[in-house]
């Protein structure tokens, strides 16, 4: 086992992106105050390895992906469960699929094709991400704590994660063009 690995913030992510089936498991299972509960836990680990990596300075490469993949797994398999289980409307669950698979094609045909690596994360992208994860949470609220005011908050985190998704798949997709229609990087 890598060193890298068991450094704490490696440890933070990865007990994150492992937490993503014991979510899903408490959705299926209709458990959704303790899907909430390890929903919030898994968030807060978020901040936690960042904060331990930045502190400790223990950043390495490990942790650089680990920590992001660990935030989509998690993202896309709550999303993929509470649209399955019409948590969330089907449509918005379905422009969200398609958007990461279109995103994550076209960072792999650019790294075939055009030996391209360096795909940093926009600021719409992370504002999507932001109001897909707050709309999971309203979405997961409502189901443990029905009430008609967090209904109508959840219709204003549908519009927002929508418009969002929308906007930043646009520049994504205009980003990727821009890298493909540069020269191919040499091979290292």
């Amino acid at each position: 086992m890598s060193i890298h690995l068991l450094r704490l913030p490696n440890l933070i992510s990865l007990a994150r992106l492992l937490s993503a089936p014991l979510v899903a498991w408490l959705l299926y299972a209709g458990w959704f105050r303790t899907a909430l509960f390890a929903l919030l836990v898994a968030g807060l680990t978020d901040w936690l390895d960042g904060y331990a990596a930045r502190k400790l300075g223990m950043v390495n490469h490990l942790g650089i992906v680990l920590d992001p993949l660990a935030d989509k797994v998690l993202l896309v398999v709550v999303f993929v469960t509470m649209g399955l289980l019409g948590l969330i409307p089907l449509w918005l669950f379905i422009l969200v699929v398609v958007r990461d698979l279109v995103i994550v094609t076209g960072a792999l045909l650019l790294r075939i094709l055009r030996n391209r690596r360096e795909f940093v994360p926009s600021l719409l992208g992370k504002i999507s991400t932001f109001f897909q994860l707050l709309l999971a949470l309203l979405a997961l609220v409502l189901a443990a704590f029905p009430h008609w005011i967090l209904e109508a908050m959840e219709i204003t985190g549908v519009i927002l994660a929508a418009i969002f998704t929308i906007l930043s798949g646009l520049h994504y997709v205009r980003q990727g063009i821009e890298m493909a229609r540069l020269p191919p990087l040499q091979k290292i």
